[in-house]
Protein backbone atom coordinates (compact mmCIF):
# COMPACT_ATOMS: atom_id res chain seq x y z
CA UNK A 1 0.00 0.00 0.00
CA UNK A 2 1.18 3.57 -1.17
CA UNK A 3 1.59 6.66 1.17
CA UNK A 4 -1.17 8.01 -0.94
CA UNK A 5 -3.38 5.19 -1.29
CA UNK A 6 -3.18 5.05 3.19
CA UNK A 7 -3.69 8.50 3.55
CA UNK A 8 -6.79 8.17 1.49
CA UNK A 9 -7.64 5.25 3.53
CA UNK A 10 -7.48 7.20 6.68
CA UNK A 11 -9.32 10.17 4.98
CA UNK A 12 -12.40 7.66 4.41
CA UNK A 13 -11.99 6.69 7.81
CA UNK A 14 -12.13 9.84 9.61
CA UNK A 15 -15.06 11.08 7.47
CA UNK A 16 -17.41 7.76 8.41
CA UNK A 17 -15.94 8.34 12.08
CA UNK A 18 -17.16 11.27 11.83
CA UNK A 19 -20.35 10.25 11.24
CA UNK A 20 -20.53 7.73 13.53
CA UNK A 21 -19.00 5.11 12.25
CA UNK A 22 -17.62 3.13 15.11
CA UNK A 23 -16.45 0.06 13.11
CA UNK A 24 -14.08 3.04 11.25
CA UNK A 25 -12.95 4.92 14.50
CA UNK A 26 -11.84 1.27 15.81
CA UNK A 27 -9.53 1.06 12.56
CA UNK A 28 -7.96 4.66 13.54
CA UNK A 29 -7.75 3.53 17.36
CA UNK A 30 -5.43 0.38 15.46
CA UNK A 31 -3.49 2.96 13.31
CA UNK A 32 -2.78 5.40 16.27
CA UNK A 33 -2.21 3.22 19.60
CA UNK A 34 1.05 2.82 18.90
CA UNK A 35 2.10 6.75 18.88
CA UNK A 36 -0.33 7.20 21.21
CA UNK A 37 0.99 5.12 23.81
CA UNK A 38 4.56 5.67 23.09
CA UNK A 39 3.86 9.61 23.50
CA UNK A 40 2.44 8.99 26.63
CA UNK A 41 4.84 6.95 27.64
CA UNK A 42 7.35 9.53 26.91
CA UNK A 43 5.59 11.78 29.37
CA UNK A 44 4.34 10.11 32.23
CA UNK A 45 6.52 6.96 32.35
CA UNK A 46 4.79 3.66 33.80
CA UNK A 47 3.33 1.28 31.34
CA UNK A 48 0.73 0.99 33.32
CA UNK A 49 -0.57 4.33 33.78
CA UNK A 50 0.16 4.62 29.84
CA UNK A 51 -2.28 1.76 29.18
CA UNK A 52 -4.90 3.87 31.09
CA UNK A 53 -4.17 7.03 29.69
CA UNK A 54 -3.73 5.87 26.26
CA UNK A 55 -7.32 4.70 26.98
CA UNK A 56 -8.66 7.90 27.99
CA UNK A 57 -7.39 9.17 25.00
CA UNK A 58 -9.11 7.46 22.66
CA UNK A 59 -12.74 7.59 25.13
CA UNK A 60 -12.05 11.58 24.56
CA UNK A 61 -11.33 11.52 20.66
CA UNK A 62 -14.08 9.61 20.03
CA UNK A 63 -16.25 11.68 22.24
CA UNK A 64 -15.13 14.64 20.18
CA UNK A 65 -14.85 13.23 16.70
CA UNK A 66 -17.30 14.96 15.01
CA UNK A 67 -15.79 18.64 16.24
CA UNK A 68 -12.88 17.38 13.85
CA UNK A 69 -13.14 19.63 10.48
CA UNK A 70 -9.61 18.41 9.19
CA UNK A 71 -7.78 21.93 9.94
CA UNK A 72 -4.53 20.14 10.62
CA UNK A 73 -3.76 16.32 10.33
CA UNK A 74 -5.70 13.89 12.86
CA UNK A 75 -2.38 13.15 14.34
CA UNK A 76 -1.73 16.49 15.45
CA UNK A 77 -4.96 16.45 16.57
CA UNK A 78 -4.43 13.07 18.58
CA UNK A 79 -1.43 14.14 19.95
CA UNK A 80 -2.50 17.59 21.18
CA UNK A 81 -5.39 15.06 23.19
CA UNK A 82 -2.64 12.74 23.95
CA UNK A 83 -0.48 15.63 25.78
CA UNK A 84 -3.72 17.21 27.55
CA UNK A 85 -4.84 14.13 28.94
CA UNK A 86 -0.74 13.33 30.13
CA UNK A 87 -0.82 16.97 32.15
CA UNK A 88 -4.67 15.99 32.98
CA UNK A 89 -3.01 12.32 35.03
CA UNK A 90 0.25 14.55 35.99
CA UNK A 91 -2.28 17.08 37.81
CA UNK A 92 -4.87 14.10 39.19
CA UNK A 93 -2.12 11.83 40.73
CA UNK A 94 0.07 15.04 42.40
CA UNK A 95 3.16 14.05 40.34
CA UNK A 96 5.23 17.21 40.31
CA UNK A 97 8.26 15.47 38.69
CA UNK A 98 8.65 13.55 35.78
CA UNK A 99 8.89 9.88 37.22
CA UNK A 100 12.41 8.10 36.47
CA UNK A 101 12.96 4.68 34.57
CA UNK A 102 15.06 3.87 37.81
CA UNK A 103 12.39 3.93 40.01
CA UNK A 104 10.77 1.14 38.01
CA UNK A 105 10.17 -2.34 39.39
CA UNK A 106 12.03 -4.88 36.86
CA UNK A 107 8.53 -5.79 35.02
CA UNK A 108 7.59 -2.21 34.73
CA UNK A 109 10.15 -1.14 32.23
CA UNK A 110 9.10 0.05 28.30
CA UNK A 111 7.48 -3.10 27.18
CA UNK A 112 6.74 -2.38 23.93
CA UNK A 113 10.03 -0.37 22.92
CA UNK A 114 12.26 -3.04 24.47
CA UNK A 115 10.47 -6.21 23.37
CA UNK A 116 12.71 -8.32 21.80
CA UNK A 117 11.82 -10.36 19.07
CA UNK A 118 11.26 -14.03 19.21
CA UNK A 119 14.54 -15.23 17.00
CA UNK A 120 15.68 -18.98 16.85
CA UNK A 121 19.22 -17.77 16.37
CA UNK A 122 19.02 -15.19 19.34
CA UNK A 123 19.85 -17.43 22.41
CA UNK A 124 18.47 -16.65 26.13
CA UNK A 125 22.55 -14.51 26.77
CA UNK A 126 22.07 -12.03 23.34
CA UNK A 127 17.86 -11.81 24.09
CA UNK A 128 19.02 -10.69 27.59
CA UNK A 129 21.93 -8.21 26.14
CA UNK A 130 19.62 -7.14 23.66
CA UNK A 131 17.29 -6.07 26.15
CA UNK A 132 19.98 -4.54 28.45
CA UNK A 133 21.37 -2.41 25.17
CA UNK A 134 16.98 -0.99 24.67
CA UNK A 135 17.13 -0.29 28.05
CA UNK A 136 19.53 2.06 28.34
CA UNK A 137 19.08 3.91 25.26
CA UNK A 138 15.54 4.24 26.66
CA UNK A 139 17.41 5.67 29.63
CA UNK A 140 19.64 7.89 27.63
CA UNK A 141 16.06 8.95 26.01
CA UNK A 142 14.55 9.48 29.61
CA UNK A 143 17.41 11.70 29.78
CA UNK A 144 16.50 14.27 27.63
CA UNK A 145 14.72 17.46 28.39
CA UNK A 146 10.66 17.32 27.81
CA UNK A 147 10.55 18.99 24.64
CA UNK A 148 13.90 17.12 22.99
CA UNK A 149 12.51 13.63 24.14
CA UNK A 150 8.93 14.18 22.65
CA UNK A 151 10.70 14.84 19.20
CA UNK A 152 12.98 12.08 19.19
CA UNK A 153 10.19 9.71 20.21
CA UNK A 154 7.79 11.24 17.13
CA UNK A 155 10.88 10.88 15.00
CA UNK A 156 12.98 7.80 16.03
CA UNK A 157 10.00 5.67 17.36
CA UNK A 158 7.25 6.46 15.70
CA UNK A 159 8.70 7.72 12.65
CA UNK A 160 6.83 10.88 11.77
CA UNK A 161 8.44 13.27 9.24
CA UNK A 162 9.84 16.65 10.21
CA UNK A 163 6.92 18.71 8.63
CA UNK A 164 4.54 16.15 10.58
CA UNK A 165 6.18 16.92 13.80
CA UNK A 166 6.39 20.51 13.19
CA UNK A 167 2.90 20.62 12.61
CA UNK A 168 1.90 18.45 15.93
CA UNK A 169 4.21 20.60 18.33
CA UNK A 170 3.62 23.85 16.37
CA UNK A 171 7.08 24.77 15.61
CA UNK A 172 9.04 25.32 12.22
CA UNK A 173 11.05 22.54 10.60
CA UNK A 174 14.15 23.82 10.92
CA UNK A 175 13.64 24.22 14.96
CA UNK A 176 12.30 20.37 14.55
CA UNK A 177 15.99 19.39 12.69
CA UNK A 178 18.25 21.21 15.01
CA UNK A 179 16.03 20.04 18.32
CA UNK A 180 16.44 16.24 16.98
CA UNK A 181 20.26 16.83 16.27
CA UNK A 182 20.72 18.36 19.91
CA UNK A 183 18.68 15.42 21.38
CA UNK A 184 20.43 12.89 19.03
CA UNK A 185 24.14 14.01 20.46
CA UNK A 186 22.96 14.11 23.96
CA UNK A 187 21.63 10.93 23.38
CA UNK A 188 25.20 9.37 21.52
CA UNK A 189 26.88 11.35 24.84
CA UNK A 190 24.77 9.69 27.15
CA UNK A 191 25.41 6.09 26.04
CA UNK A 192 29.42 6.74 25.24
CA UNK A 193 29.26 7.68 28.87
CA UNK A 194 28.31 4.26 30.22
CA UNK A 195 30.76 2.25 27.32
CA UNK A 196 27.47 2.11 25.22
CA UNK A 197 29.98 2.03 21.85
Amino acid sequence: MTDETKHIREQELIASAVRGDKDAFGELVVLYESMVYNIIVGEIGRCEDAYDVSQEVFFKAYRSIRKFRGDCKFSTWLYRISINACMDFLRSSSRKKHISLSEYDEEDTYERQTAIPDDPANGPEMRSEKKDEAELVWRAIESLNPIHKRIIILRDIDGYSYDEIAEMLDLEEGTVKSRINRARKAIKEYLEKRNFF
